[in-house]
């Protein structure tokens, strides 16, 4: 989220002929240290209020403003797939940081030292998805949502990740803040195409309310949650069978 409202940002410094410099003296900051914020993408949410307050903007209206943006996953390409194929942790990190984990609640959850975070952040520069910043920080190139080809060389990787998901929260007991929720009826394809369109939506709602819990709230506030969502003609005949045991 956040590297959409620096992008947003710039837009709005280039329709208003403002340089850099200029930002600078309105905040009573440094030329470098407004290009060091721009160039990480990252600050903390007081100082992007300044930042809109310089601007004649709202924090509100600049949120609202990147909600509205369509936001398409790229593709990896198929020789960076493979290559996180063949190095699980470090496929397995690019995915806690495209959630927008930070390191020290990668390194909490995972009880790791920083040093083996700092390898595995130095395994994805090498492929040309992060840079390890000087205080050890890692920070993705490419930018969520990223898309994964079903049938491309994370293909199993991916599967059973989705898989694992399903099954523990089939498990559980559902809960208030977690469910597995399953039905099957028979309808028309026009009432599925309905359906699929407002599963849709709600994909769409969570991923902008998201965004702005991330931005707004305190990183021990938040939680990462996975949705997973199926629709499709049920051929009963390759599910069950009517025969005896």
């Amino acid at each position: 989220m956040q590297a959409e409202l620096f992008e947003l940002l710039k837009t709005v410094l280039k329709a208003r002929s403002m340089t850099y410099s200029a930002l600078a003296d309105r905040l009573g900051l440094s030329e470098p240290t407004i290009k060091r914020i721009f160039a990480e993408r990252d600050c903390k949410l007081s100082r992007m209020t300044e930042i809109c307050s310089a601007l004649d903007l709202t924090l509100d209206d600049l949120v609202a403003e990147a909600n509205r943006i369509d936001v398409r996953p790229s593709p990896l390409g198929d020789r960076l797939e493979a290559q996180l194929a063949d190095d699980r942790p470090a496929f397995h990190l690019f995915l806690l940081l495209l959630d927008g984990m930070t390191e020290a609640a990668i390194q909490k959850q995972y009880q790791m030292q920083a040093n083996k975070l700092f390898d595995l952040g130095m395994r994805l520069e090498k492929l040309g998805l992060a840079v390890v910043m000087p205080d050890n920080r890692i920070r993705l190139i490419v930018q969520a949502p990223v898309h994964f080809r079903r049938d491309g060389p994370l293909h199993q990787r991916l599967l059973k990740l989705n898989m694992d998901f399903l099954r523990t929260v089939y498990l559980a007991q559902d809960t208030e803040h977690s469910a597995y929720l399953t039905q099957t009826r028979r309808m028309t394809r026009k009432t599925a195409q309905h359906i699929l369109a407002r599963l849709r939506d709600v994909q769409v709602e969570l991923s902008n309310l998201a965004r702005r819990d991330q931005l707004t709230q305190p990183d021990d506030a938040l939680s990462s949650y996975k949705i997973g969502i199926a629709l499709a003609p049920v051929v009963f005949t390759e599910l069950v069978s009517l025969a005896e045991d």
